[in-house]
């Protein structure tokens, strides 16, 4: 019966994120979206393989703004529907690091190479 109930617990937190518009994935797999959408934004950390990085994310929808915190590693993808993306990236370590944010047809490129570097990135 625990188990049962562990599971369900599981399954509806990971449901919560795809009912709130949130499809966002890391370590490079990206979760389907119908592409078509002008409102699918892409954002994809590259770079040398390793690198460390945070960033804050503020993805602007018609009914509000949402914070995403990610403590990650290079490479790592990510994908989200919204209206316009802003992104705060740190670099934690040495290393090359990339970033790239795509909407539509519009692209944001950034890139760093330093520990402690800052990015900011935006895109509508």
């Amino acid at each position: 019966m625990r188990r049962l109930l562990f599971t369900l617990l599981i399954a509806l937190i990971g449901m919560s994120d795809i009912l709130a518009g949130d499809r966002s994935t890391s370590r490079g797999v990206v979760t389907p979206m119908d592409d078509s959408s002008s409102n699918v934004i892409d954002i994809v950390f590259g770079g040398e393989p390793g690198t460390r990085f945070v960033a804050t994310l503020k993805i602007h929808r018609e009914n509000g703004v949402e914070k995403h915190e990610l403590a990650e590693t290079v490479p790592s993808e990510h994908r989200y529907r919204g209206e316009a993306l802003e992104a705060s990236v740190r670099q934690l370590t040495e290393g090359d690091l990339t970033v790239e944010v795509r909407k539509g047809g519009n692209v944001s490129r950034s890139s760093s190479r330093g520990e402690n570097s800052q990015l900011s990135l935006q895109i509508r």
